[in-house]
C-alpha cells in the first residue's frame, strides 16, 4: 500500500444514511447512487455495507452494473446512463434493469424474443439531458400496452436546479412529472418505483406523489447540509525534504521562484491521482495541523508543499488534502473553480481506499 489513501469513515455513512431515512416518508423506497465508483469512495464497498438496507443500487452504465454483479451484489442494479442497443441485449441476459430514454430503445426492446424485459422509463420535464419528450409518452404507452413482456418497472425525471430550495423551474418540473404520472398509471396497471428527488430534492422539496428517492451525493457527506458529514479523507506523506535558497525555483516551468530561504516537502499525490492541477501555486496542504501552500505546478505524481512553519517536519510525516478538521472537498473545489463532486469523483483508482 502506497503512502496516499483516501480513508472512508464508515460511522459516518451510517450516520448520513440515518439522516436520509428522516428525511423520507417512511415507506420510502430507495435507489441508492453509487456510480462512479459510489463518488470516488468505492462501489463495490459501499454496496456490500447497504445491500440489505435499500431497495435497488442506481449506476451509470452497463460496466459498472457487471462490477457490482461479479462482487456477488444481490440487489437490483438499474443502469441510470447511457446504453447500446446490444448492451440492452446484456443486460437483459444478466438480469440488470437499465432506463429508456429514447423511443427507438423502446422501438427495439420492442422486438427482443425474452419472456420479460424490465426497464425505467426516463422522461425529459426540462433538463433537456437523456429522458423521453413528453409528446411522445402517447406513442409508448401504445407501444407497452400491445406488449405484455414489457414490463415498465420505474418512472422517473431529474431535475436541473434542487438544489435551490425556491426554485420555479422545479416547481414546474414536479408539477409537469405528477401529472405525466397521472397519465401513465391511467394506462398501466403497475409502476413500482416512481422517482424525481436526488439528494438535493429530498432535502429542499417536499414531493409526495412519489414512492421512491434516488440518494447519492448526501451520503457520501456532500453539499452544504450541516448534518451531513463527509465521509472520505484524503492523506498522504512527506517523502522528501529541500531546503530553497532566494532565487531558486519549483516545479515545471520555474512557475515558483523563491524569494527568500525555504523549506519544502515533497509529497507522492499528483494530478493523477486527484489532486486539481489548477491548484499549482495556490491550493493548501496541511501538515501537522499547519496551512502548507502548494509552490510551483502540481505534477502527474508528485507535489511540492511550502513546510518552513511547520515544527520540524520530517519524512513519513502525514499530509492532509482534505477531511478529518480540516478543509473540505468542499474547499478544495472552490479554490479549483470545481464542484466539490468533482473533486472526490475524480480521486483514482491507484488511491488505495481503507475502511474503518
Amino acid at each position: 500500500m502506497g503512502p496516499t489513501i483516501a480513508l472512508i469513515d464508515s460511522k459516518k455513512l451510517d450516520k448520513n444514511f440515518s439522516y436520509l431515512t428522516k428525511n423520507i416518508k417512511n415507506n420510502s423506497k430507495i435507489i441508492m447512487i453509487i456510480k462512479a465508483n459510489a463518488y470516488g469512495h468505492g462501489a463495490i464497498e459501499v454496496a456490500k455495507k447497504f445491500d440489505k438496507k435499500i431497495d435497488y443500487f442506481g449506476v451509470a452504465n452497463l460496466q459498472e452494473a457487471i462490477e457490482l454483479k461479479e462482487a456477488k451484489i444481490k440487489k437490483n442494479i438499474l443502469i441510470l446512463g447511457s446504453i447500446s442497443n446490444e448492451e440492452i441485449t446484456d443486460s437483459i441476459k444478466k438480469n440488470i434493469i437499465f432506463t429508456i430514454y429514447d423511443l427507438s430503445q423502446l422501438k427495439f426492446i420492442n422486438k427482443l424474443p425474452f419472456k420479460r424485459i424490465k426497464f425505467h422509463l426516463k422522461i425529459d420535464t426540462g433538463m433537456n439531458r437523456l429522458g423521453v419528450s413528453i409528446n411522445e409518452i402517447d406513442k409508448i404507452l401504445k407501444i407497452i400496452n400491445m406488449n405484455t413482456k414489457l414490463n415498465m418497472e420505474g418512472v422517473y425525471t431529474h431535475l436541473a436546479e434542487a438544489d435551490i430550495k425556491k426554485s420555479s423551474f422545479t416547481k414546474k418540473q414536479i408539477s409537469l412529472f405528477h401529472e405525466i404520472v397521472i397519465k401513465i398509471q391511467k394506462s398501466v396497471n403497475r409502476i413500482d418505483f416512481i422517482h424525481i428527488a436526488n439528494s438535493s430534492g429530498i432535502l429542499n422539496h417536499n414531493i409526495d406523489f412519489c414512492n421512491t428517492t434516488r440518494p447519492g451525493l448526501m451520503l457520501y457527506g456532500l453539499g452544504t447540509n450541516k448534518n451531513l458529514n463527509p465521509v472520505m479523507t484524503l492523506k498522504t506523506k512527506i517523502i522528501k525534504l529541500r531546503d530553497l535558497k532566494p532565487g531558486e525555483s519549483v516545479s515545471y516551468g520555474r512557475t515558483y521562484i523563491a524569494k527568500s530561504k525555504k523549506k519544502i516537502a515533497i509529497v507522492p499525490i499528483g494530478y493523477a491521482d486527484g489532486l486539481p492541477r489548477s491548484l499549482s501555486n495556490k491550493g493548501y496542504l496541511f501538515c501537522k495541523g499547519n496551512k502548507c501552500k502548494i509552490l510551483g505546478r502540481v505534477c502527474m505524481d508528485l507535489t511540492m508543499i511550502d513546510v518552513t512553519n511547520v515544527l520540524s517536519p520530517k519524512i513519513g510525516d502525514d499530509v492532509i488534502i482534505f477531511g478529518d478538521k480540516y478543509q473540505s472537498a468542499m474547499d478544495i473545489g472552490k479554490s479549483a473553480k470545481t464542484i466539490a463532486y468533482d473533486i472526490v469523483c475524480g480521486i483514482s483508482k491507484r488511491v488505495t481506499r481503507l475502511y474503518k
